[in-house]
């Protein structure tokens, strides 16, 4: 090799020496994942040891429960605009003299979760053309007539305890809804319990519109004594999905002067792999079913025992394979 190239490759391999980086490690990395507040920031929503005024949603975006908030006059919090995140943080809302605990007329998109809201005359109330509520992992208990209540169409009720509410109502009171939910809606996931237990007035555990969803749900122990015209477990509007639900030991020792139907199935609707026994157990009436189809229904898989009668049976249904002696 000539002296000339020699002298050319040196001066190449120094300089990728130069070149090269430190041997020392990096800093650690820094963090680049934004927060939750810088993602979708969040306003407070104070807890309160002593009876609180309404608080008043007049923006839409995030709130959060920093703690129980005791609550008095009408409303517990009134949402005055659409599209509304509610998370109690696992927190309680409560009543004293307060009719709603949370109050909507007319509005969307309204999402409430990871709480409990108690001891109001109505837990959770929508009042009017509402639609796209979310209610998710909830617990609505022992309020005074009724715990959901939602007029407005397409919601979601999911994951929620309903428990306790309506007990012992009386006359004058209209109706002890434990889930109401309107046209188009979901219902899945939810325990509901000793509601409308001793009432006088007509209990709806779970009602909802056409075309509505009512899946994996427990009813348990509702309406227990109660002295009424109308005790119905699941009632639904028409063309709805009935999945999966279990209906068991409603009504013990009631009174029912009208109707109770365990699980009452609009006309339309597909009723699939449904538990419903041991329901008006010791109760009186003249009209007690496990399952009450209202025609057209298509009905299989499900199991209906020591009920009043198991399930009615008109002939413009289809049947599957079913157990109801």
């Amino acid at each position: 090799m000539k002296m000339y190239e020699k002298i050319l490759l040196v001066i190449l391999l120094s300089g990728s020496l130069c070149m090269a980086g430190s041997l020392q490690p990096s800093a650690s990395p820094a963090p680049t994942m934004k927060t939750l507040d810088e993602i979708e920031p969040r306003k407070a929503i104070p807890a309160s040891s002593t009876p609180a005024a309404v608080f008043v949603i007049s923006q839409s975006g995030s709130y959060y429960l920093q703690g129980d908030r005791q609550c008095t006059g009408t409303y517990g919090i009134r949402v005055d605009v659409n599209n509304v995140t509610i998370d109690l943080s696992g927190f309680s809302l409560i009543g004293s003299s307060a009719d709603y605990g949370i109050y909507m007329n007319g509005k969307n998109n309204v999402e409430i979760r990871n709480g409990t809201v108690r001891n109001f005359a109505i837990g959770i109330y929508e009042s009017g053309d509402g639609t796209g509520h979310r209610l998710i992992n909830l617990r609505v208990l022992s309020n005074s007539t009724t715990g959901i209540q939602l007029l407005s169409i397409y919601n979601q009720v999911r994951d929620c305890t309903v428990n306790y509410n309506g007990v012992s109502a009386l006359s004058g009171h209209g109706y002890v809804y434990a889930i109401r939910a309107g046209k188009g809606s979901t219902v899945t996931g939810n325990t509901v319990s000793n509601n409308g237990n001793g009432s006088t007035i007509p209990v709806y555990c779970i009602y909802t519109g056409v075309g509505s969803t009512i899946s994996g749900n427990t009813l348990t122990d509702n309406g227990v004594s109660a002295n009424t015209d109308y005790l119905f477990g699941i009632l639904s509007g028409s063309d709805c999905m009935i999945k999966g639900n279990t209906v068991s030991n409603n009504g013990t020792s009631a009174n029912i002067t009208t109707n109770f139907t365990g699980l009452n199935a609009g006309t339309g609707s597909t009723v699939i792999g449904n538990t419903v026994n041991s329901n008006c157990v010791g109760a009186t009436g003249p009209w007690k079913y496990g399952i009450f189809l209202n025609g057209y229904n298509l009905v299989d898989q499900n199991t209906s025992y020591l009920n009043g009668t198991n399930m009615s049976n008109p002939g413009n249904c289809v049947f599957g394979q079913n157990v109801a002696p």
